[in-house]
């Protein structure tokens, strides 16, 4: 959480001309810096009354708890480019990203079609934990971003411009599977991943059923139609639509889903504010012609 204000706090900030915002966001950013850590880091970090700050023997993930630290490195540099450390320090956590992704990408595998890569996490011992969050899915809209805007001295060094590439297409592919490999074709929170090839879904767990209509995967779509124009992409949007459609609309708007897995489904009375300001945002774009944004 103290790696997730920064963009909004700063924007506060320039847009008020109040620097009390952005200073309260700099310092959560430098209280996680301070513990002389880059690239992938453990989710969790000592108390806030715990002075050094230290990052706790706790997991490495790429979803929940970690998400927006790892997205808003890449953002806060395009925000203020001059801050060439925030790209540094996001170029460090993609050449770490491998060591979450099965199977491995290499050079390689981005000589043809790639494997549908899953983002699974570590537990602290070093033992993959084999499941998949949905919210890791945000990873390929990233990388695509990266890939359009870092300079090219950058993506040239230990293979990145390919590799990366395919991280974010297969990545793409499994997300997208997250959808489909339901009976309800919405995605639940997580996913069990089996630990030999093809590393394939397995069962849901009891705690992750459910659907929120989450945005990442329409993010991600959106995000490489844009830099593709494939239409694959919006062929994996219109199931996603249809899917929302179907077994979330009520009356009145869209809700979350209670399982995934059961038809008809369970509606449960609430909407969370990212499907309107994310989720179909995203599926609009996809489907809108590119001066709409």
């Amino acid at each position: 959480e103290a790696g997730s204000v920064q963009l909004e706090f700063r924007a506060l900030s320039a847009q008020t001309g109040q620097a009390r915002f952005r200073q309260a966001g700099d310092a959560a950013f430098e209280a996680i810096q301070s513990t002389g850590m880059v690239g992938l880091l453990p989710v969790y970090l000592t108390p806030p009354d715990h002075s050094p700050v230290r990052v706790l023997a706790s997991k490495f993930a790429f979803g929940a708890l970690a998400d927006s630290y790892y997205e808003y490195l890449l953002k806060q540099w395009l925000q203020s480019p001059s801050e060439t450390r925030f790209k540094d320090l996001w170029v460090s956590v993609m050449d770490e990203l491998p060591g979450l992704v099965h199977p491995r990408p290499t050079p390689a595998a981005a000589k043809g079609a790639p494997p549908k890569y899953k983002v699974v996490e570590v537990a602290r011992s070093g033992e993959a934990m084999w499941k998949m969050d949905h919210l890791s899915c945000y990873a390929p809209a990233m990388i695509a971003l990266g890939l359009q805007e870092l300079p090219h001295k950058d993506l040239r060094s230990k293979g990145r411009n390919a590799t990366w590439w395919s991280l974010a297409e297969g990545v793409t592919e499994a997300c997208v599977e997250m959808w489909t490999f339901t009976k309800t074709g919405l995605a639940p929170e997580q996913a069990m991943v089996r630990s030999a090839v093809p590393f394939d879904y397995k069962e849901i767990p009891r705690t992750a059923r459910h659907s929120f209509l989450r945005p990442e995967t329409a993010e991600s779509l959106f995000y490489l139609y844009r830099a593709t124009g494939d239409e694959r992409y919006r062929r994996h949007g219109e199931r996603l639509f249809r899917a929302i459609l179907e077994h979330s609309k009520v009356e009145h708007g869209f809700c979350s889903v209670q399982d995934v897995n059961v038809v008809p489904t369970v509606k449960v009375d609430e909407l969370q504010s990212f499907v309107l300001a994310e989720t179909f945002k995203y599926l609009f774009l996809l489907f809108s012609p590119a001066e709409a944004l």
